[in-house]
């Protein structure tokens, strides 16, 4: 008896270990659990002294518009993005949600043509589009 029940033990512990199948304990505890929290947009539509017409980006000599985002406290950047200027609308798409500012000014090759317009605080939500205006009068070139 004592044969048949060795053989037994012996053939389950072979299948066990044949099925590649095993169990590890550890007494770290398990890593915290990662949550993706979709992204929110911002999409920010300027004019130039209350116009949307190209001419007045092609006479201020603005080429583009560069927007700068930090956090809320203004610590930290987040991103600087970029758009012609004669697009008058763009849409920032990586946006964790959260409390950020932002400023703006028109460029061109990369030199400020205008001073920077400050976006005051605003609240990303997840999967939201958050739509904001600004102007850039005609005091504000250099």
């Amino acid at each position: 008896m004592f044969a048949k029940t060795f053989r037994r033990a012996a053939w389950v512990l072979m299948a066990s270990l044949s099925s590649g199948c095993f169990v590890e304990a550890s007494s770290e505890p398990p890593p915290p659990l990662v949550v993706d929290r979709p992204p929110g947009r911002l999409t920010l539509r300027w004019s130039v002294d209350e116009v949307k017409d190209p001419n007045v980006c092609i006479m201020g000599q603005a080429s583009d518009i560069d927007i700068v985002v930090v956090t809320s406290s203004g610590g930290d950047l987040i991103g600087e993005f970029q758009a012609p200027c004669s697009a008058f609308s763009t849409t920032v798409s990586t946006l964790l949600p959260g409390t950020y500012r932002a400023t703006a000014r028109l460029l061109d090759g990369g030199e400020a043509r205008t001073t920077a317009v400050p976006i005051d605080a605003f609240t990303i939500v997840e999967n939201s589009n958050l739509i904001v205006d600004i102007d850039f009068p005609a005091d504000s070139f250099h």
